[in-house]
């Protein structure tokens, strides 16, 4: 479809308007403030129902009213506006059947128009929003399953990103831990450090020794007693010896005294001396006996004090072999504990690496799925055949040959190029475009945007500013003789 008719009354700058058209490309032409941009803006407003105020001022009413269709079917759009309902009223009419609608989302329906010219477009390149748009409207043009791979793409490249800057921030963490905990190191620590000592014998082996530095002072003090006591027998014997002369002088002293006795009273006391005699005579036997087996407890005292003695030296003489007061096990448990903990800042730091390592794996692991899926997104567009060579985008803005299309990159001659073939390749139904500051196309420019048209059968209209033109003239183009 293509418009045939368009009249304005009272839309903005323009109080009257009319004409028709029959096809191809058209310039509006004037100086600036004529109304070129107000006929594109009426054009826009009719096609797709987008609009703000558009009564003049000053003016109580007016309306804006264009025929589109083609050989098989018309439809009338009209805009009607007052003072009180300045943005308007909107419907469209098919002429085959006289349909009306009020609603706005049947006209876009029916016509299915996306619109926007080659100025608004630049300027959606100034902001993250008018980006998006941009971009949009290339997707718009791609396969329904690439849109959908793309954006499946889109949605996992924003997920990995996020995950690789909380995983850079990991890895820059665990780097200066990882710097750290090798500062608390010396060459070979790592290699050397490796296994922890068991300190449970050690531990164990001071218990035991504690018990047998216990035993060895009760050994030693025993030793020293029996010592003692060694040394008091023969003082022992000795006084056996004198209790044994003692008596048996006792003995001899009542033999005499008895003798003496018997002597005096050798007739009376001849009976009672035999008495005696015999009586002493067992007694000495007793004192012999008594003496025999005092002798004989004190050597089986001194032999079992010797043995006792001799067990001990033993002992000690093991003892001293291995002294656990020599070993100083408190001192080779400490050396242990240091040992120890030095194990544990090597393995500590072990972990670190380790888990360093597995962050920068999953962040390279992450670079390479990344270039992977921008690849993959690279060969999906380029695959898709855009309308317009050279022309990409990413998930920040469009690209035109590698180059980001803002102004200052590319020139305003290849932004309305690319507008008016985004336009062309988005309208398929409505094949209408709009350009707005046609002048600065240059002519190369322009005559490619006029053979696209004609090529694909498309009717454009394009502002241009002539300075000095006081009017304001639509004017079909005519391809020059050649």
């Amino acid at each position: 479809m293509i418009i045939k008719r368009l009249e304005l009354v009272n839309f903005q700058v323009i109080s009257k308007f009319n004409a028709d058209f029959e096809g191809n490309v058209y310039f509006i032409t004037g100086d600036n403030e004529l109304g070129k941009s107000t006929v594109l803006k009426a054009i826009g407003a009719l096609l797709t129902g987008a609009r703000d105020a558009v009564l003049k001022n000053g003016e109580n009413k007016g309306f804006a009213r264009m025929v589109i269709g083609d050989d098989g079917e018309e439809y009338k759009v009209e805009l009607r506006y007052t003072k009180s309902n300045p943005r308007g009223t909107l419907s469209i009419t098919q002429k085959s059947s006289g349909r009306r609608s009020d609603n706005v989302s049947m006209l876009q329906k029916i016509l299915g128009y996306t619109d926007f010219d080659a100025v608004e477009f630049s300027r959606w390149s100034e902001t993250a929003e008018g980006r998006r748009k941009q971009i949009e409207v290339v997707k718009s043009l791609l396969p329904e399953k690439v849109r959908k791979r793309i954006a499946e793409i889109d949605s996992e490249v924003i997920d990995l990103k996020d995950k690789r800057l909380f995983s850079n921030r990991e890895l820059k963490q665990y780097n200066v831990l990882c710097a750290e905990a090798e500062n608390n190191l010396s060459s070979g620590d790592v290699e050397k450090f490796t296994v922890p000592k068991d300190i449970t014998t050690l531990m164990q082996e001071q218990q035991v020794a504690a018990q047998l530095i216990e035993k060895a002072k009760t050994v030693r003090a025993s030793r020293e007693q029996r010592i003692i006591q060694l040394s008091a027998i023969p003082e022992r014997i000795k006084q056996v010896d004198e209790d044994y002369l003692n008596k048996i002088g006792n003995i001899k002293s009542r033999l005499i005294e008895a003798r003496k006795a018997y002597e005096e009273k050798l007739a009376l006391a001849e009976k009672a001396y035999k008495e005696a005699q015999d009586m002493l005579t067992e007694d000495s036997k007793q004192v012999e006996t008594d003496k025999a087996n005092q002798l004989k407890s004190i050597e089986e005292e001194r032999v079992d004090l010797e043995r006792r003695k001799a067990n001990a030296d033993k002992w000690l003489e093991e003892y001293e072999k291995d002294n656990p007061e020599k070993l100083d096990t408190a001192e080779r448990l400490k050396a242990a504990e240091e040992y120890n903990k030095k194990c544990r800042i090597v393995s500590e730091y072990k972990e670190k690496v380790r888990l360093r390592d597995s962050v920068a794996k999953d962040v390279d692991a992450m670079e390479k799925r990344l270039e992977k899926l921008a690849s993959e997104r690279e060969n999906l567009i380029s695959d898709s055949k855009l309308p317009i060579p050279g022309l990409s985008f990413t998930n920040e803005g469009l690209e035109l040959n590698g180059v980001p299309f803002i102004a200052g990159k590319v020139s305003d001659s290849q932004i309305m190029e690319v507008a008016a073939k985004l336009i062309i390749a988005s309208n398929p139904t409505v094949k209408v475009f709009r350009i707005a500051r046609g002048e600065s196309l240059g002519q190369k420019r322009l005559q490619a945007i006029l053979d696209l048209a004609k090529k694909e059968g498309f009717q454009g209209f394009i502002e241009s500013v002539v300075r000095g033109q006081q009017d304001l003239i639509i004017e079909k183009y005519e391809e020059a003789d050649k």
